[in-house]
């Protein structure tokens, strides 16, 4: 998207910021002999001085007690107030040189935040969350905003891969103004989700968050993650607190980490993480959570050839109407493909069932679907494309030897694998599924032969097979268990066929079941204000291993459990649609709530872990 507003300059990831070496007179090295340096550099003096009023220069100078370096400055110094033109820094000597380049807005506090750019040269002691303060006016703003920022979906901050989110308040307290103009104070997430913004007068404003991902610092709806409060943020010296906040921590080496270390001198030093100094500061505390708004604008995200016969595409979410495939370049008298759709609808793939068609190194092919214009209006799009299969050919002198009669052509078959391995351990809750590489064709439940042994005797195990409605490729056998049993599964050629007539080949599986005794289970007792709630049972790694809904108060049970620790998540189901919904900025709609507990205790076998819980709002 092309910013609305050009020249706007801000000093975070992306913008530029000029960074200019220049050498002094002196050289800057690493000194020879002496104690080892373990503080980061250290304020001596500005000019003008730190929390200057009547400011009224263009320049400031910022100066250390020790030569200083600025690294990934792009990504951790801001100014806020943003400016409107790229200020020059310069690092000289021990000093910080900053040419502004810019007419500064009246009687107004200006905070610059180093974040954790200052370093000293030799020992790269980090200084952090360093901050120049100057105003225009005749006075210094001291009120802050503090507070969280999180993901609405998992409650947590932003990943590492991404960039940090933007916290912005705005002057203006229309709907529209993060949407056309860039803000009035802007602070900065930490890794862990702080953020303070500090000496902002008293006032009302509207606070967002956001993932500025052309960072033109206006809100894109649809392209951007937000978040914002329902109500505007009023800050005065009356409804603000006295706290002590520390955004960040930082790693250092310490003395006493280095004392006494007898590796050689090139081993890397382990570094200690310590809490950076906090600041006293008088704020408003508040947390928000971001979210990306669900659009009607549909585009095709992928699109790509696999095999011959096979044809795979991905939207950015699901097609408001049926998305329809045509041919360009070939025709066929009969329908030439069979449809298998994910459970949204947000991924298609088209298994091509006339050989002809298949045979053809290039298709040339239309998707036709509803999207959504400029000014949301409903409309048809086409898009034209050509998918190609390329054979892969060895290279090398071998490929150029003449070719010799080789082994005969090994029959094609339809593999088939299970869900249960060989020796394996099969739960006492779930059927067996068995998965094709190709959609299904026919299944044969007279080519299944299955067996529960006991006592050196075998016992055929009555069992129904079924098709899996949400996956062409699978089908499942579905058997009443017995604990701590050996059973046998023999798959016969012919229980399969793929759509092109290929059958399987024979699949033998020996395999126990589990004892009863091994599981454990979670009695959940739920309380809230507000039903239906989706409750999903996570574990460590934060796969859902089971669900349940519930229209009421009262207990939900999870059994069959392996012994582990499991966290639950609860999802308010405003539209009862059984799905998370996310929110939207200009309707003032806010993302379905979602809790988290977690288990202080690991689940054991053949124990209840029971768990009362009421959510508040």
């Amino acid at each position: 998207m092309i910013p609305r507003k050009s020249g706007i300059y801000y000093l975070i990831a992306g913008t530029g910021l000029a960074l200019i070496l220049l050498n002094g007179c002196a050289n800057v090295g690493t000194p020879t002999g002496g104690l080892k340096d373990y503080t980061p550099p250290v304020y001596v003096e500005g000019e003008p001085e730190n929390k200057t009023v009547d400011f009224k220069g263009e320049e400031i100078s910022i100066t250390f007690d020790e030569y200083i370096q600025l690294k990934d400055q792009n990504k951790e110094l801001m100014i806020s107030p943003p400016l409107k033109k790229r200020p020059d820094i310069r690092i000289r000597d021990k000093s910080i040189r900053i040419r502004l380049n810019n007419e500064l807005l009246p009687q107004t506090t200006y905070t610059i935040n180093f974040g954790n750019a200052i370093s000293d040269v030799n020992e790269e002691n980090l200084l952090p969350d360093f901050e120049f303060v100057f105003s225009t006016g005749n006075s210094i703003d001291s009120l802050s905003v503090t507070g969280k920022v999180l993901n609405a979906f998992n409650k947590q901050p932003a990943d590492e891969k991404d960039e940090s989110v933007l916290v912005m308040l705005y002057e203006n307290l229309a709907d529209s103004a993060p949407l056309v103009e860039i803000p009035r104070y802007i602070g900065k997430t930490s890794k862990s989700g702080l953020f303070s913004i500090n000496n902002v007068r008293a006032d009302t404003f509207r606070i967002l968050a956001l993932k500025d991902a052309n960072n033109n610092l206006m809100y894109d709806p649809g392209l951007e993650s937000v978040a914002f409060l329902d109500s505007f943020l009023i800050i005065n010296a009356g409804n603000v607190k006295p706290v002590t906040f520390i955004k960040d921590t930082v790693k250092i080496i310490s003395p006493e980490t280095r004392a006494g270390r007898s590796a050689k001198k090139s081993a890397p030093q382990p570094a200690d993480t310590t809490i950076a100094p906090g600041k006293k500061l008088n704020a408003v505390n508040v947390s928000l959570f971001y979210f990306l708004e669900e659009t009607n604008k549909v585009f095709l995200d992928t699109k790509n050839r696999e095999t011959r016969g096979k044809l795979f595409f991905t939207f950015n979410r699901p097609p408001l109407d049926t998305a329809k495939l045509a041919p360009l370049n070939f025709g066929s008298e009969k329908e030439w493909y069979i449809k298998e759709s994910s459970r949204f609808g947000d991924t298609l793939t088209y298994w091509i069932t006339d050989s002809l068609i298949a045979g053809r190194d290039t298709l040339k092919l239309t998707m036709t679907y509803l999207t959504t214009d400029s000014v949301q209006r409903f409309v048809e799009r086409t898009d034209t494309f050509a998918l190609r299969f390329l054979v892969k050919t060895e290279s090398g002198a071998g490929s150029r030897r003449k070719q010799e009669p080789g082994p005969a052509v090994r029959k094609e078959v339809l593999a088939l694998t299970a869900s249960i391995a060989r020796r394996g351990i099969q739960n006492l809750n779930q059927p067996i599924i068995i998965k094709a590489e190709k959609p299904l064709g026919t299944l044969n439940a007279d080519s299944i032969k299955f067996f529960r042994l006991k006592d050196s005797l075998t016992f055929e195990q009555p069992f129904t097979i079924l098709r899996d409605s949400f996956n062409l490729r699978n089908f499942v056998i579905k058997t009443t268990w017995e604990e701590d049993t050996q059973y046998e599964l023999l798959l016969k050629p012919g229980v399969s066929s793929d759509i092109y007539g290929v059958t399987n080949d024979s699949v033998e599986i020996g395999f126990t079941t589990q004892k009863s005794d091994y599981y454990g289970r979670i009695l959940l007792t739920l309380g809230s204000a507000q039903f239906p709630i989706m409750v999903q049972l996570m574990d460590e790694k934060g796969v859902v291993v089971a669900n349940k809904y519930l229209t009421k108060p009262g207990m939900a049970i999870f059994d069959f459990l392996p012994p582990k620790k499991y966290s639950i998540k609860a999802i308010y189901d405003r539209n009862e649609n059984r799905k998370w919904d996310t929110g939207n900025y200009l309707k003032h709609v806010q993302p379905e709530q979602v809790h988290f507990y977690n288990m202080s205790k690991e689940l054991r076998s053949n124990w209840d872990y029971e768990i009362n819980w009421v959510l508040s709002d």
